[in-house]
């Protein structure tokens, strides 16, 4: 039950990102809703079931943005592997690691969709586009306590032993 809450919430999440935030112009920069909710779900859940995860938001995502396929996908990838750290308690706090992870998870995220992207974002400088994920990554570490919340209320209605990472 809480797998299938997860899907609805991600999946909610990608048209959330993709169709509403795109036009509400608020900020300059806006969050990534499907990233920060895979680096928390990862990290409570282990790296496999984020794997999982990772195929079919990265599939949604290449559609609803019109990507070649696999590209979000790709760029997720280390979304997974980042939160590896976080599902060690480093520290006693459960947020400390998954914020300073999301931070790094979205620079890198960016990199690699840039990359990714060349063709189409041949004309913007690197300097810009790590300065806007900078931006984006302070937003989504703002997004972890509460996604953090509701991630693991939904992780507690799972056995522990289920999917093994």
């Amino acid at each position: 039950m809480a797998r299938i809450l997860f899907g609805l919430l991600l999946f909610t999440a990608a048209m959330i990102q993709a169709v509403t935030l795109p036009s509400l112009h608020v900020l300059g920069v806006l969050p990534d809703l499907v990233l920060v909710l895979l680096l928390v779900w990862s990290a409570l859940r282990g790296t496999v079931e984020g794997l999982a995860w990772v195929f079919a938001a990265g599939l949604l995502l290449d559609i609803l943005a019109l990507d070649p396929l696999g590209a979000n996908g790709l760029a997720l990838l280390i979304v997974v592997i980042l939160a590896g750290p976080a599902r060690q308690r480093l520290l006693h706090s459960g947020l400390v690691v998954p914020m300073l992870l999301v931070i790094a998870a979205t620079m890198i995220h960016a990199f690699v969709l840039m990359m990714l992207r060349s063709d189409t974002s041949a004309g913007l400088p690197v300097a810009a586009v790590f300065r806007l994920a900078f931006l984006q990554a302070l937003l989504n570490c703002l997004l972890v306590p509460p996604i953090y919340l509701i991630a693991n209320s939904m992780n507690r209605w799972m056995p522990r032993d289920v999917w093994k990472a």
